[in-house]
């Protein structure tokens, strides 16, 4: 590993996203945004959802939407355990918003026995994939 690089895993329930060394990376804090770089300080955060970034060792930037999960740095390593994510590229705008759109409608409903706090956590996922696109 170069002296400018750091180690990033990014792992879901299902699989092993990215492995691999990076020049930084920017994620969704719970306390705000935050990047890190080689010999960052060691630390825990929650993720929630939004656009995770990285920029790869040959200098190619890849950009994620997440939808929550941890991170740690720890000695020039960093794990993500994210609930789920997905390259920007891979998104299709009308699920998005469809998810937004049915998020909203639960959230508006007074019908008993919906999972108001799941779809709070949906509509903010959404959001944060038609902002990605869009942007």
């Amino acid at each position: 590993m170069s002296d400018s690089l750091i180690h990033l895993e990014i792992v879901t329930p299902g699989r092993t996203v990215f492995a691999g060394d990076v020049k930084s990376f920017t994620a969704p804090g719970s306390e705000g945004g935050f990047q890190i770089l080689r010999n960052h300080a060691p630390f825990i955060s929650t993720i929630i959802p939004g656009a995770v970034k990285f920029t790869t060792a040959t200098g190619e930037i890849k950009n994620f939407v997440t939808s929550g999960g941890t991170v740690e740095v720890h000695n020039n390593i960093i794990t993500m355990l994210a609930e789920s994510i997905i390259p920007v590229e891979e998104i299709d705008i009308a699920e998005a918003e469809k998810e937004k759109t049915e998020s909203e409608r639960i959230l508006e409903s007074k019908e008993p026995g919906l999972d108001k706090e799941a779809a709070k956590h949906q509509l903010l996922t959404a959001k944060a994939k038609i902002k990605a696109v869009s942007a």
